[in-house]
């Protein structure tokens, strides 16, 4: 639990970074259109990989404060045990369906992950010449991958805290900390 304590500050300050860095971009870009008549070729596409990261990564933070989307009212009427065990099952389809996205958004980064990012090929090309290696599109599709991973982890941890809590007999009413999807 302590190694979520940890991981977790470090995914709001890296999400916090790129939703500030795409707001400055934005702003440049707009000022860049409008005051002086021309046009950053990278910023819109920079933003939109930024947008792409920071929401995979603010998954985790969303399910940190419980605001990822769950089906409550029919949790709710369950009685404590049987509440917990709905609970339980609900973790472990959310953990087997994103390790379904972590694999395959794995094998889809690799397999079309070497193209270069075409912002970035016009723009290195131009400053570096054309053998300058450019970024590829591989660590914009490796966003679901790791994201959805690390929403897993954190998941998982709840998970096996409250298979834990099932076989010491407590139930969701017992223990305030039993957290689910």
């Amino acid at each position: 639990m302590r190694l979520i304590g940890l991981y977790v500050p470090v995914i709001k300050a890296l999400t916090v970074a790129m939703i500030a860095t795409l707001l400055g971009l934005m702003i440049v870009e707009v000022v860049m259109r409008y005051v002086f008549l021309s046009s950053l070729i990278w910023a819109e596409e920079a933003c939109r990989y930024l947008l792409i990261w920071s929401s995979f990564l603010a998954a985790v933070l969303a399910y940190e404060r419980g605001e990822l989307a769950n089906v409550e009212l029919f949790r709710q009427r369950l009685p404590g045990k049987a509440r917990l065990m709905a609970t339980i099952l609900a973790n472990a389809l959310c953990v087997a369906f994103l390790a379904v996205l972590v694999w395959y958004g794995s094998v889809f980064a690799a397999r079309v992950g070497g193209q270069p990012i075409p912002a970035m090929r016009f723009l290195l090309g131009d400053l570096f010449g054309p053998e300058f290696p450019v970024p590829r599109m591989f660590w914009v599709y490796v966003s679901l991958p790791l994201g959805m991973a690390l929403l897993a982890i954190r998941m998982s941890v709840d998970l096996v805290g409250n298979v834990k809590l099932l076989l010491r007999g407590g139930d969701a009413e017992s223990d305030p900390g039993a957290r689910g999807t």
